[in-house]
């Protein structure tokens, strides 16, 4: 399933424990660490489910207009981002239940048009190497901007902008993956 949601919630964080030696995991001492918190909100699976209806109808049948689905499982809320339009709010009433509790977000830019711009960025991949720009991230935020991230925003962002002239940018600080290799802490 290919919906994005965007969880208003605390997750609790994956432990990965790297030994030393070689020896299996199994055969280290173990500190004593508090066992993971597993949050399921009651109304996540129905949430979920609305979420990819709504995505479907949005980029099958109104790609000028749909800008992206989230869920607030807390509210048990549907949250669809669209450039306003009363056809695809009439078809999200369509192909939801009645007691579907839906927040409609203005967009300037639907994701059809948001994610061509982002493709283009990130093929501009080894461009931007070549400059001393490393895109550690290339996306876009819901209905906004393509979103940008690299370790030197306020240095990059007018360049960046300048290749891509009248596109809607977000160029935000993104240092990339670290790894982490068990000796850091």
């Amino acid at each position: 399933m290919k919906v994005r949601t965007r969880m208003l919630t605390l997750v609790a964080p994956a432990v990965l424990a790297l030994t030393a030696g070689g020896l299996p995991v199994a055969a280290q001492p173990v500190a004593e660490l508090p066992e993971p918190v597993i949050i399921d909100w009651p109304t996540q699976e129905k949430l979920l489910d609305w979420a990819a209806a709504v995505e479907h109808e949005g980029q099958r049948n109104h790609p000028e207009t749909y800008a992206g689905v989230a869920v607030d499982p807390t509210l048990g809320t549907l949250i669809v981002h669209r450039v306003p339009s009363a056809g695809f709010d009439d078809a999200v009433r369509r192909v939801l239940p009645p007691s579907a509790a839906v927040r409609y977000v203005d967009a300037a830019y639907p994701e059809r048009e948001l994610a061509a711009w982002a493709a283009e960025v990130a093929a501009d991949t080894d461009y931007w190497r070549a400059r001393g720009v490393e895109l550690n991230l290339v996306g876009s935020v819901p209905g906004q901007c393509v979103l940008v991230g690299t370790e030197e925003p306020a240095r990059d962002a007018a360049p960046i902008s300048a290749r891509y002239p009248g596109w809607p940018l977000c160029v935000e600080h993104d240092g990339g993956a670290v790894l982490l290799t068990g000796d850091e802490a």
